[in-house]
């Protein structure tokens, strides 16, 4: 009964969200893999690892898809740039995956960590200019 909650309270998140906000679920979600899959090789998990591994290449597929390369100016430049990180990172977790190397999970997991945290940050910053723009078109409006 709780996985039914919790998949329709997953499905509600997704289905209401921005899309930053969905770059920002699947970097929170790609991380989880990574941790899971480093559990699963230190434990000896293999088949967990494998799995966990799995969704990490999936996930990070999405990433790659989502990236707005011929996109003009910033958002282009952003994606160019960040495609070949994301692009090593998938090769790794081929080689994590083949050879059942707990480092090349962890060395994935530094890579992405500072990206996912400059992404929530960015998210973080942008709903603080939408709201002052928001108090600042109020301010207007009775001024």
């Amino acid at each position: 009964m709780q996985s039914a909650g919790y998949d329709a309270y997953q499905r509600i998140q997704t289905e209401t969200a921005t899309p930053g906000q969905l770059i920002a679920m699947l970097y929170d979600a790609f991380v989880r893999n990574l941790w899971q899959a480093e559990e699963a090789l230190e434990t000896s998990n293999l088949q967990g690892a494998h799995q966990a591994l799995l969704r990490s290449q999936d996930i990070i597929l999405e990433l790659i898809s989502s990236l707005e390369v011929k996109a003009e100016g910033a958002v282009g430049d952003v994606a160019r740039q960040i495609a070949p990180l994301y692009e090593y990172i998938y090769r790794r977790l081929i080689d994590a995956n083949i050879r059942k190397d707990v480092l090349a999970v962890r060395e994935v997991r530094a890579l992405i960590l500072p990206v996912r945290d400059a992404w929530s940050e960015a998210l973080i910053q942008t709903a603080r200019d939408d709201a002052a723009r928001v108090r600042l078109g109020k301010a207007k409006i009775s001024g």
